[in-house]
């Protein structure tokens, strides 16, 4: 009788990670690599992702990686960052490494983070203004200190690593990449329409594309 529930729960568990693989490849994935006081980055975040995550849900997959135009380099064993507008951009996209990487926050509440952030006119100031937002008030502490410490750095640094990997250093921030290759003709095209691009990419295409 044991050996049978360890089996059903084993088949309940396999169905459970096939279906929710076949709901990932369904999905339309958005990367986009920013700054966090990129002026193009937040128009777009603000005006082009928001509203196609939100009217989207659950049609797109969003991995967001803040850190732009950056370059880390590892002395003396510490990480040290030279960002695109100075260093209050490198503790802004810390700060957002940090909300990305938060295990108690919920992937709609940090997308919602970030999309406020990006609003705001000193997003690196602002992680209160928008942890009041989303009543998430608890978690400023938490994040403040991940920004400010090693580990900050190393999710920093591993933020680079992903951008250097799509183009050293990034042409143009944001750089946007839908399904995980990057086009230069649909990247020209998400900055202005992501509506647009991502009706163009969904392999069944839901109402909202209508």
């Amino acid at each position: 009788m044991k050996v049978l529930f360890v089996v059903c729960v084993a088949a309940l568990v396999c169905g459970a990670l096939a279906k929710n693989k076949k709901n990932d490849e369904s999905k339309v994935k958005i990367a986009v690599y920013y700054e966090s006081l990129c002026p193009d980055s937040k128009k777009f975040i603000t005006s082009q992702l928001a509203p196609v995550w939100r009217d989207f849900r659950g049609g797109v997959k969003v991995k967001l990686v803040p850190y732009g135009k950056a370059t880390h380099d590892k002395v003396k064993g510490k990480w040290q960052f030279t960002c695109h507008h100075g260093p209050d951009e490198c503790y802004g996209n810390k700060v957002q490494a940090c909300i990305l990487k938060a295990k108690q926050l919920t992937d709609t509440e940090k997308m919602e983070l970030v999309i406020c952030l990006m609003s705001q006119a000193s997003p690196d100031k602002a992680l209160d203004t928008c942890l009041t937002q989303v009543k998430r008030e608890d978690q400023s502490v938490k994040i403040k200190e991940c920004a400010s410490g090693e580990k900050g750095d190393n999710l920093l640094a591993s933020y680079g690593d992903k951008s250097d990997s799509v183009q050293r250093p990034l042409s143009f921030v944001p750089t946007i990449v839908i399904n995980e290759k990057f086009d230069q003709a649909v990247h020209d095209r998400s900055f202005t329409d992501l509506k647009g691009a991502v009706c163009a990419a969904a392999p069944s295409k839901p109402a909202y594309c209508q």
